[in-house]
């Protein structure tokens, strides 16, 4: 049995599902503000050739797609959905981590007496920690949703093995899958990323030598190539393809190791420090992509684990 969304708190899919809708939005205003720096270049070098009642319309269009490029940007700044992507991430991800501590009984909800009631705290504080997240947490609120799902206290009160086999295969797998597999995706857009802007400065290369030698041309593409290049230069460096790459890259060796000991009978006792540890390696990962992006994580209570030899 995996977990599915469903599963988890009503906090972390309303969380998830902002985060997910605002960093929708940035990329979208993104692109429109790109697009016309792009479109500007292009509809600028065209009035070389145009007659004076068409480079009239020119320059009408012109200022309409730089009044636009303006307004995206004075929109992003107003909206900042960067800032409701980020945050909202990082209350998904440490609820969700939470969640898998709560299942499987470890600090610091080892407690059957108040492990409900320290939960349900936890979950509180992590809310708390972003006030503003609140309308937006709101909107995208389940209205069956709850704090303590009834699979969530199914599994918690499951037999130990049961518990063991469920987190390796659904947490620790399936975690080291996500990473193994988005690091490849993220390496292969970069190379991409890298090698299409790399043949676009050769193009403009090339085209500068042409031009020198013919004497120039009727229009001069190299301002829209050089300005294609660079907002996709600028889109590639949002997306932080190599930095995610490395990243997650590690995040999935360290799963792999804790995999191998999550498979091996002889842990069995070790369970609680298997989690911790497992726990604490996604939540490093989150925890350095976080601090890339200055936002700052509430920590989990508890002493700090015992690392599995």
């Amino acid at each position: 049995m995996i977990m599915k969304n469903d599963n988890y708190p009503n906090l972390y899919r309303c969380a998830d599902a902002a985060s997910l809708k605002a960093q929708h939005v940035y990329f979208l205003f993104q692109k429109v503000y790109l697009g016309s720096l792009v479109l500007g270049a292009v509809i600028s070098v065209s009035m070389s050739m145009g007659s004076p009642a068409v480079n009239k319309w020119l320059y009408t269009t012109l200022s309409v797609v730089l009044m636009v490029g303006l307004v995206t940007l004075w929109v992003m700044r107003a909206r900042q959905d960067d800032k409701i992507w980020f945050d909202g991430r990082a209350v998904a991800e440490s609820a969700k981590t939470a969640t898998w501590r709560y299942m499987m009984g470890v600090r610091p909800f080892r407690d059957n007496a108040d492990a409900d009631a320290a939960f349900i705290s936890h979950l509180k504080e992590i809310r708390n920690a972003r006030p503003h997240l609140g309308k937006f947490l709101t909107a995208a609120m389940d209205a069956d949703g709850s704090m303590i799902t009834d699979f969530m206290k199914a599994k918690r009160s499951a037999s130990l093995q049961e518990r063991r086999a469920f987190y390796a295969g659904s947490r620790i797998r399936d975690q080291k899958v996500w990473y193994r597999d988005n690091a490849n995706a993220n390496l292969a857009r970069g190379a991409g990323w890298f090698w299409t802007i790399a043949v676009l400065q050769v193009v403009v290369v090339i085209v500068a030598m042409v031009q020198a030698v013919s004497g120039g041309w009727a229009i001069n593409p190299t301002p829209i190539i050089t300005t294609f290049a660079a907002a996709m230069a600028a889109w590639s460096q949002m997306k932080r393809h190599e930095e995610l790459a490395q990243a997650y890259a590690l995040a999935a060796q360290e799963l792999e190791e804790i995999e191998t000991i999550a498979d091996n009978p002889a842990f069995t006792d070790q369970f609680s420090q298997l989690v911790e540890q497992a726990e604490n390696s996604i939540s490093r990962e989150h925890t350095m992509w976080c601090a890339r992006r200055d936002v700052r994580l509430t920590k989990m209570a508890g002493p700090t684990p015992t690392t599995i030899a």
